[in-house]
């Protein structure tokens, strides 16, 4: 059975929650922090993110027929019925794909945020830590493969946004419809959400590297 968040790295979710951290050493805490990226970085976890994404603008479009069935129908009755018959078909995919993605978000903010806190520790704990190498891994963390298919996803979810915000520029002042700017605006929200999403788990992670860069370690620790 598939899980949000595994066993093994919920201690170290709860302990970075309670400010735990500085308690543990060196070599624990990169343990920790290794744990719980790679718990992040599962690709079941992004593959489910696509899946949730892909059923959730389903969803959006059958929401954007619905509309254009009651604003460009002739027969209010049977247009309403045939708009309810839509909405429920439409909520088959849409529900449990929003379930699926608010679910991924909030287990992926706890865990990219306790990665990064324990990658912190982890760097504050290391003598000598802070150097020359350390500014190249943290500014070059992101392009590792289990934060890359996470930044892809995000550059996907960025263009869609602009694609569907330029529908509803599209639906308001070329082509007007009452559809179109539904469909665009769903999108729109949906796509952008996932966009800051993504990116904001990775910087989450990155934040935590920043520790090794000698500029950034005296704020780092107050």
């Amino acid at each position: 059975m598939f899980r949000m968040i595994l066993p093994d790295t919920l201690p170290d979710i709860v302990a970075a929650e309670e400010g735990a951290t500085h308690d543990a050493t060196a070599a624990q805490a990169d343990a920790a922090a290794a744990r719980t990226r790679a718990d992040y970085g599962r690709v079941s976890r992004w593959g489910l993110g696509l899946l949730g994404t892909f059923g959730a603008a389903i969803g959006c479009g059958l929401l954007a027929y619905m509309v254009e069935v009651l604003t460009n129908g002739h027969d209010p009755l049977g247009d309403g019925l045939i708009a309810v018959l839509v909405l429920v078909i439409a909520a088959v995919p849409l529900v449990p794909s929003l379930w699926l993605l608010l679910a991924l978000h909030h287990s992926g903010r706890r865990l990219a945020r306790a990665a990064g806190s324990w990658a912190a520790q982890a760097f504050r704990e290391a003598p000598g830590s802070s150097t020359t190498g350390g500014w190249l891994a943290a500014r070059f963390l992101s392009s590792s493969s289990d934060l890359v298919l996470r930044l892809v996803g995000s550059a996907l979810a960025g263009l869609g946004t602009v694609f569907a915000a330029s529908a509803v520029y599209y639906a308001i002042a070329v082509a007007p419809s009452a559809a179109g700017v539904t469909a665009g605006l769903t999108l729109t929200i949906l796509f952008a959400s996932v966009c800051a999403g993504q990116f904001g788990g990775v910087q989450r992670i990155q934040s935590g590297a920043l520790v090794r860069v000698p500029q950034a370690a005296p704020d780092a620790r107050r």
